[in-house]
C-alpha cells in the first residue's frame, strides 16, 4: 500500500509528471500499472461521489463526519478478521483506497449519503452473504442512530421489465403496473445507480435483491434519486396502457403490508402455494407427475424432514409416476446440514432417479443452503435442470457473522466460511439450467408457470450405453482425504466419491453413471463432466478444466478408515500433513476436519475425536466452534476438567455461544 499512500499525498499538478516519468521507464512498468490503476479508481470514485453529493445535506445529520470516519476505519480494520477471504473479489488496495476517498468526502455528506457509501464499500467485498443488514433496523429495540423506512410497494424484475407485484391498499392503482420512472428518472438509470449497493454472487442474485433496495427510503434519498427521505414519486404504465404517477410516503418497515399483484384465488400456480410450509408435494394425475416443492432448507418441527421423506417414499412406491419435479426456485437457503435425508431419498430411488424423468426447477432466489442442495442433486442424481440460473455460485462464501459499527450501530454481515460444494476448479458463478425459461410479467399476473409447462413438454432423447469397460474399475486417489471408486452396478458403470458431512456422516459427494463414448472417454450424468482413461489412471475433465487421479495401489486409507482401525494419531497426522503441504486446498477446511471428528464421535471413538478436534484447534486457534467441539468430545469421554477448559475458551472467543454457556453453568455448579 506504500505506493498508493504516496500517490494520495500528491497534488494534481504532480500527477502528470509522475505518469510521464513512469511511462518513460520500462523498469517501473509494474509500479506504473498499480498507480495508474489507483488513479483511474480515484477518478472513478471521485466522480461517483460528485454525482451523488450535492454539497448540502438533505437532513440534519445525527452522526458527524468524524464519527462516520471512525465507523469506516473500524470496518476496514475489523472486516478481514471476520471474513474468510475478504479480498477475493476486490483487492485490499482498492478497498482501502475507496475507504480513504470516502472519508475525505464525508464532511459534505448527509447521513443517508454516507449510509449509501458504506453499503457500496461492503458490497465491494463481492459475495451475496456479505452485506449491510438492512432488515435489522425496523426492530424497536435496535439502538441505531436512525431506522430504515420503506415505500409500501413490492417490485420484481421480469424478463420484460420492472413491475409492481404488491402494494399497500392505498396504492392499488399501481398494482401490476410497469415501472418506468422514479422521481422523474428513467427506471434503467435508477437501477444502474442502485446496483453498486446490492450484495450478490452474480447478476441473478443482484436481480433478486435489487427491488428491495429500490424501496428503502434512506437509500433512494442518499443516492440523490429522491429529494426527500420520506417521499417518492413512482410512475408506471398500468394494464390499460395509461401512465399513472403516485406519490408514496415512507413507513416503518415493521408496519409494511402488501396486496399481492398475483391472483389470490385457488388458481395460483403451484410454486406460489403453501408459502408457510418448508416442503410439500402434490400428484398431478393428468401427467402422472410428482411435484415436490422444497421452499426452505430447514427442518420443520411440525413435520420433520425425516418423516416427510418417509411419507414421500411411500407415495412414490405406491403410485404410477412418470415424472418427478423438484421445485427449489424460491428456496433462499437455510441449514446445509438438514437436507441429506432428502438427497438420499431422491438419489437412491430408482423409480425417481432416471434421466428424462427427474427435473429440478431453479432460479435467482435459489441461494445459500439451497445452492448447496442444488449441487448435491446435480452430483448425485440424473436430474435435468430448468428455469433460471441460481443466485449463488456452487462454491461460495457463507455463514455470515455480525460486525456492528461503533457509532452508527449499522450491522454488517460478513461471510466466515468458504463452502466448496463442487470441484475446486468449478469457477461457475451460478448453476445453469439445461432448459432455460424466464418469467414474463404476463405469465406471472395470469397465474401461469412457463417453467413447469416446459418441463412437462420436454422430450429426452436418451443416452447410448456401450459395453462395460472393465479396465477402469477400481479405486483411485481423488484427494488426500477421499477415494474415488468405479464399480459395476446392474450392468452399468458407477463412479462414487464419498466425503464427510457436517455431523460426521460419510455421504456421497459424487454418484454418477459412466457412459462409454466412441473416443474411449465416458460421459456422465453431470453436465460438463467427462472421464478419460489414461494408462492405469483417470483424467477428469470438468467444463474444460482437467486433472489426473492416480489409481490406488491398495495402501491408501482415508482418515475415516484409519479412525475405524483405531489409528487415531495416524489419522490426525495425515490430516495435518495434507493441510500444511497445501494450505490452499479448500476441500480440507475447518468444517471438513470437524466433520471427521464427529465421525469418530459418532462411532464412540472418543480418543480419535479428541485427536482430530485438537488438531483443528491448532489449525484454527481463533475459531470458537472447534473448542466447543473439543469440549463436547472431552465431556463424552468423561474428562470434565478438560471439557470446562475448552468450553471456556469457546465462550471467550464467542460470548454469544449460548449452548457453551449453558453447558458451563451445568458443569460448574
Amino acid at each position: 500500500m506504500d505506493e498508493l499512500e504516496t500517490f494520495l499525498t500528491l497534488k494534481p499538478s504532480k500527477l502528470k509528471a509522475l505518469l510521464i516519468y513512469l511511462i518513460s521507464n520500462i523498469m517501473n512498468r509494474i509500479l506504473f500499472f498499480r498507480i495508474f490503476t489507483a488513479i483511474m479508481l480515484f477518478i472513478a470514485v471521485s466522480s461517483v461521489f460528485s454525482q451523488n453529493v450535492s454539497g448540502s445535506k438533505t437532513a440534519q445529520n445525527k452522526i458527524s463526519a468524524e464519527k462516520w470516519a471512525e465507523d469506516i476505519d473500524y470496518l476496514v480494520k475489523e472486516m478481514p478478521k471476520v471474513h474468510i477471504e475478504p479480498y477475493n473479489h476486490t483487492s485490499k488496495e482498492n478497498f482501502e483506497l475507496f475507504a480513504e476517498v470516502l472519508k475525505s468526502k464525508l464532511k459534505n455528506m448527509s447521513d443517508n449519503e454516507a449510509l449509501c457509501q458504506v453499503a457500496k464499500l461492503t458490497a465491494m467485498i463481492g459475495d451475496g452473504h456479505t452485506a449491510l443488514n438492512i432488515f435489522n433496523f425496523h426492530n424497536p429495540n435496535n439502538n441505531a442512530a436512525y431506522k430504515f423506512h420503506i415505500f409500501p410497494v413490492m417490485m420484481y424484475q421480469f424478463s420484460d421489465g420492472m413491475y409492481i407485484t404488491g402494494s399497500a391498499p392505498q396504492y392499488n392503482e399501481l398494482k401490476a403496473g410497469k415501472v418506468i420512472k422514479i422521481n422523474g428518472k428513467d427506471i434503467n438509470e435508477v437501477i444502474e445507480l442502485v446496483k453498486p449497493l446490492v450484495p450478490c454472487d452474480n447478476e441473478y442474485s443482484q436481480k433478486f435483491n435489487l427491488p428491495y433496495y429500490l424501496v428503502i427510503a434512506e437509500f433512494m434519498n442518499g443516492l440523490g434519486i429522491t429529494g426527500s427521505s420520506n417521499e417518492m414519486e413512482l410512475t408506471v404504465i398500468n394494464n390499460s396502457g395509461t401512465e399513472v404517477t403516485a406519490k408514496l410516503s415512507a413507513i416503518d418497515m415493521s408496519s409494511m403490508q402488501h396486496n399481492s399483484g398475483a391472483s389470490d384465488d385457488n388458481g395460483l400456480p403451484l410454486y406460489m402455494k403453501n408459502d408457510a410450509k418448508n416442503y410439500w408435494f402434490e400428484y398431478l394425475k393428468d401427467s402422472k407427475t410428482l411435484y415436490i416443492n422444497y421452499k426452505r432448507v430447514l427442518n420443520d418441527p411440525a413435520d420433520s424432514l425425516k418423516y416427510f421423506c418417509k411419507r414421500l417414499d411411500e407415495f412414490i412406491n405406491s403410485n404410477d409416476i412418470e415424472r418427478t419435479v423438484i421445485d427449489i426456485r424460491n428456496n433462499g437457503g437455510g441449514n446445509n446440514a438438514t437436507c441429506q435425508p432428502f438427497v438420499n431419498l431422491i438419489s437412491n430411488n430408482v423409480k425417481v432417479n432416471q434421466k428424462g424423468k427427474l427435473f429440478i426447477i431453479i432460479g435467482r432466489q435459489t441461494f445459500s443452503a439451497a445452492s448447496y442442495l442444488t449441487t448435491k442433486l446435480e452430483f448425485n442424481t440424473k436430474a435435468i435442470f430448468a428455469g433460471e440460473p441460481t443466485g449463488a455460485s456452487p462454491n461460495h462464501y457463507g455463514d455470515n457473522r455480525p460486525l456492528v459499527l461503533p457509532n452508527s450501530k449499522l450491522e454488517v454481515r460478513l461471510s466466515s466460511i468458504f463452502w466448496q460444494n463442487s470441484f475446486p476448479v468449478d469457477k461457475r458463478k451460478s448453476t445453469d439450467p439445461q432448459i432455460k425459461v424466464e418469467l414474463s410479467s404476463a405469465d406471472y399476473f395470469a397465474g401461469k408457470d412457463p417453467v413447469l409447462e416446459a418441463v412437462l413438454d420436454y422430450k429426452y432423447e436418451g443416452n447410448t450405453v456401450g459395453s462395460i469397460n472393465n479396465s477402469v474399475k477400481g479405486v483411485y486417489l481423488y484427494s488426500p482425504i477421499q477415494s474415488l471408486e468405479i464399480s459395476e452396478e446392474s450392468g452399468t458403470l458407477k463412479m462414487k466419491v464419498m466425503q464427510m458431512d457436517f455431523v460426521g456422516r460419510n455421504v456421497s459427494f459424487i454418484s454418477t453413471g459412466l457412459y462409454p463414448e466412441a473416443a474411449g472417454s465416458f460421459s456422465t450424468d453431470i453436465a460438463g463432466l467427462k472421464i478419460i482413461p489414461v494408462n492405469s489412471d483417470l483424467k477428469i475433465n470438468y467444463i474444460g478444466s482437467e486433472w489426473v487421479v492416480k489409481r490406488s495401489e491398495g495402501d491408501f486409507k482415508t482418515p475415516q478408515q484409519l479412525l475405524d482401525e483405531g489409528k487415531n494419531n495416524e489419522a490426525a497426522e495425515q490430516l495435518k500433513r495434507t493441510k500444511l503441504s497445501d494450505p490452499s486446498y479448500q476441500g480440507l477446511n475447518e468444517n471438513t476436519i470437524n466433520g471427521i471428528g464427529y465421525y469418530a464421535l459418532g462411532k464412540k471413538n472418543f480418543d480419535g475425536a479428541i485427536a482430530i478436534f485438537t488438531l483443528n484447534s491448532e489449525l484454527y486457534p481463533d475459531s470458537w466452534n472447534v473448542y466447543d467441539s473439543l469440549g463436547e468430545a472431552y465431556l463424552m469421554a468423561g474428562n470434565t476438567m478438560a471439557a470446562i477448559e475448552n468450553y471456556k475458551k469457546s465462550v471467550e472467543l464467542n460470548p454469544e455461544n449460548k449452548n457453551g454457556k449453558k453447558i458451563l453453568e451445568n458443569l460448574t455448579k
